[in-house]
């Protein structure tokens, strides 16, 4: 495994846990609402928007350079 691949495994491993810690988070709102929560879910949201985005370009220069 070359490095790009090893980042793009650990993009896709924080993209995973922000998107459970979002659907948990949205969950949670319907028995305890907090006023804070669109803000968590701007957080977890972003965070899993660059990860998948860092997934799929560290893939694809990990297939285009499979020496590094």
């Amino acid at each position: 495994m070359n490095e790009d691949q090893r980042k793009s495994a650990i993009a896709l491993g924080i993209f995973i846990i922000s998107g459970e810690m979002l659907l948990e988070t949205i969950a949670a709102e319907r028995t305890r609402p907090n006023p804070a929560s669109p803000y968590v879910w701007a957080v977890l949201g972003i965070a899993a928007a660059l990860s998948l985005v860092g997934f799929f370009w560290f893939r694809a220069r990990g297939k285009r350079h499979p020496t590094n």
